[in-house]
């Protein structure tokens, strides 16, 4: 929009602001405001968001009559939003409709850029793999060794199958290129937030982190959901879970408001998702904002002390800045940007955000100038910071955070040059995690080590370290990151629109590399395991963490970069009881003989026997050949019990081994003797090694009956008596 354009229309809005009944809640130099930070479409619309009072219904039906094209609504926590597109005359009038609290332009998506990252010495591991004859390296290689996700796929036997894996990233517009090569399964869901369409962006970000996801859980279902706007972004977290997701990630940063508060209105409604549905475990990138971000208590210092000139934002109509900043020892910050960049340029106080009266101005020189390039102040702001998208060239500049008096004094303040590597303050602090999420509740931030040199012990140098530091409800400092994973892989982005984004060597770095990982590790234990809940896969996964960096959880490593295999050494292993030997007469299946297992999740049973003639390898209903275990033994219960039935016909002895076994295939055995002394057919029953029998024991041909031997001795008794008569008659 031209200068003379976009003076016209602020003459226009500020007209319409006082002819219209506007609410008390947004001036017309916000309304403006929002208007300069808003998307255009094609029509001259803008997007904008309308806040409204959260004890009442979404007032939609009245905004779409005051020309809102309504997109999405969320209404979670204390973040009660409609979003859509109008045209700038229509603002107050949306303003105007009763409910409404406050016009604002959308939080938009800011996905980090890998390859701004500035790389120091980095190992070609494509390319020297390729050196060696090796041929291409699979995807994910690096960070699938150092994680040990490849052990613990060979030793379980299991690779994520039942879990779904939910995405949130910038863009799959070339997923079906990745398919066509077999990196990615065809089976990929795609869904859409309200009121958006995925399919439009032209990045394929979101489509490497799917490749990472299934190299590492090839078994996990995917779905993908591409979110512009932080609307979007509630709206496709809950798309995701909809569709079956039980881990969800992503790498989208929404700074756009809320980080001095842990219950703002965006964290509060994660939250609430996450509370509605407490099986779904929940990951985001960390950020690459180490060396650009610095917070610290605002300690005025005179200008007339400084070589700065009188300052005043915009310069000659603003309220004069008698005082700035100290930054350590100096009163102003070195902003260096490395190359030509659009980046954000964020400042945020810590007033109640519902008593704003802190005043600050930002501005930026030249190195060696005192005149400034630019500047921007928080006067008419509606929440506790603001941010500018700033374009500079290469070269150092000088940043200056200004007041016109001391009364903001001891006010703790966030600075943050958000270049992604491209730029970097003079004086940086930890505490860089600037998206709401890493302030919800449950929610695992995860960092980046270098996974290029196949080690990944070492952390990213722009890999966001914490604590994350809250001034609301109570001042406290918040851990972070949870975990670190490595960075500095391979995927395959060639033909797509994230080739650009790779590093010479050929690897894909950033925090954004990171997650994926740590994410895919989460979904083989919910696999294996899906009673856990996710406090208890949470610990799994820290407790089982290779430390680093000293006193676990720190700001660096959190608790560890993730391991595969030390997570799942923290599941308690399968335990089973002895079992007592036993004998059989007949072939008749053995007395029940209780027993007991534990174990983590349902567990499932496997016999091995060394004589299958006359015990087979079989779990069999009860009375077949084989060993009985009684129903729900291993999920229902833990008391159960145990029969053998021989192979009808069969005699000598079987040692049978019984296994109970969790979803991870790790095993407790126990040992059966059964012995066949007769394998007749009877009803003949065991109780440890004795026997009983209704049976004569005997059959065939070579055996008499019963009743032949009972005639004869009838026949044997008539012919004696006769003899005995006969004797008595000749005397």
């Amino acid at each position: 929009m031209t200068r003379f354009i976009w003076r016209s229309f602020v003459v226009c809005a500020i007209a319409l602001a006082i002819a219209q009944p506007v609410s008390a809640y947004t001036t017309p130099a916000q309304l403006a405001a929002a208007v300069a930070a808003a998307h255009r479409d094609g029509e001259g619309r803008v997007q904008i968001d309308v806040h409204f009072d959260c004890s009442l219904a979404a007032p939609t039906a009245a905004l779409a009559d005051a020309g809102l094209a309504v997109t999405s609504t969320v209404h979670a926590g204390t973040l009660c939003v409609v979003e859509g597109w109008a045209l700038p005359a229509a603002l107050p009038q949306l303003d105007a409709v009763a409910g409404v609290t406050r016009l604002s332009a959308p939080s938009y998506a800011r996905p980090p850029a890998p390859r701004a990252l500035q790389p120091v010495q980095r190992v070609p591991a494509r390319a020297a793999a390729q050196k060696q004859g090796a041929g291409a390296v699979a995807i994910d290689h690096n960070g699938i060794v150092i994680i040990r996700a490849d052990q613990f796929v060979t030793q379980t036997g299991t690779n994520g199958t039942g879990v779904t894996v939910g995405v949130q990233s910038s863009g799959v517009y070339s997923l079906a290129t990745i398919q066509g090569r077999g990196e990615l399964p065809a089976a990929v869901a795609v869904v859409y937030p309200s009121g958006s369409n995925s399919s439009a962006v032209t990045a394929d970000e979101g489509t490497v982190l799917l490749e990472e996801v299934h190299a590492v859980a090839p078994g996990a279902s995917l779905v993908y959901c591409n979110p512009l706007t932080f609307v979007d972004y509630t709206s496709c977290l809950t798309q995701l879970i909809n569709a079956g997701a039980t881990i969800v990630l992503d790498d989208n940063g929404f700074p756009n408001d809320g980080l001095m508060s842990q219950d703002n209105d965006e964290t509060s409604a994660i939250t609430q998702i996450l509370g509605q549905h407490p099986t779904v475990m929940m990951f985001s990138a960390a950020g690459n904002n180490d060396g650009s971000y610095w917070e610290g208590t605002y300690s005025p210092v005179s200008v007339s002390t400084t070589t700065l000139p009188p300052l005043s934002c915009p310069s000659g109509a603003g309220t004069p800045d008698n005082f700035v900043a100290a930054f350590g020892t100096g009163t102003s910050q070195t902003l260096g940007v490395s190359d030509a960049n659009t980046f954000a340029l964020l400042l945020a106080w810590a007033d109640p955000p519902t008593q704003l009266t802190s005043q600050f101005d930002v501005f930026w020189f030249a190195a060696g100038s005192t005149t400034p390039v630019g500047c921007f102040s928080t006067v008419g702001a509606t929440t506790d910071q603001v941010i500018e998208s700033v374009t500079l060239p290469a070269g150092n500049f000088t940043l200056v955070v200004a007041s016109a008096d001391q009364s903001a004094a001891g006010k703790f303040l966030k600075l943050w040059a958000g270049g992604d590597g491209l730029t970097t303050l003079s004086v940086a602090t930890a505490g860089g995690l600037i998206s709401p999420q890493a302030m919800a509740p449950g929610v695992l931030s995860i960092g980046a080590v270098n996974g290029s040199d196949g080690i990944g012990d070492s952390i990213e140098s722009f890999s966001s370290s914490g604590p994350v530091t809250v001034e609301f409800p109570a001042p406290a400092q918040l851990q972070a990151p949870a975990l670190v994973a490595p960075d500095g892989i391979v995927v395959d982005a060639s033909g797509t629109y994230f080739e650009q984004d790779l590093f010479p060597d050929g690897n894909f770095y950033g925090t954004s590399a990171a997650v994926p990982n740590a994410a895919a590790v989460a979904a083989l234990l919910r696999a294996d395991f899906p009673t856990l809940t996710v406090a208890q896969i949470t610990n799994a996964l820290q407790s089982g963490a290779t430390a680093f960096g000293g006193t676990v959880p720190n700001g660096v490593f959190g608790y560890g970069r993730v391991d595969a295999l030390g997570a799942l050494a923290t599941i308690p292993t399968p335990t089973i009881t002895a079992l007592s030997n036993q004998a059989s007469t007949g072939s008749a299946s053995t007395t029940a003989q209780p027993f007991n297992v534990t174990g983590t999740g349902p567990l499932h049973f496997s016999v091995s026997s060394n004589n299958t003639a006359l015990v087979p390898n079989s779990i069999v209903a009860a009375g077949t050949a084989g060993v009985t275990i009684s129903a729900g033994c291993g999920t229902t219960t833990l008391s159960c019990t145990l029969s053998v039935t021989p192979v009808t016909g069969q005699a000598g002895t079987a040692v049978v081994t019984v296994s109970a076994l969790d979803g991870a295939n790790r095993a407790a055995t126990s040992q059966v003797t059964l012995t066949e002394t007769d394998p007749a057919p009877g009803t003949s029953t065991s109780t440890g090694g004795g026997t009983a029998s209704t049976g004569s024991g005997h059959s065939g041909g070579g055996g008499m009956q019963g009743w032949a031997l009972l005639l004869l001795g009838v026949l044997l008794a008539w012919s004696q008596r006769r003899q005995r008569n006969a004797t008595q008659s000749s005397t």
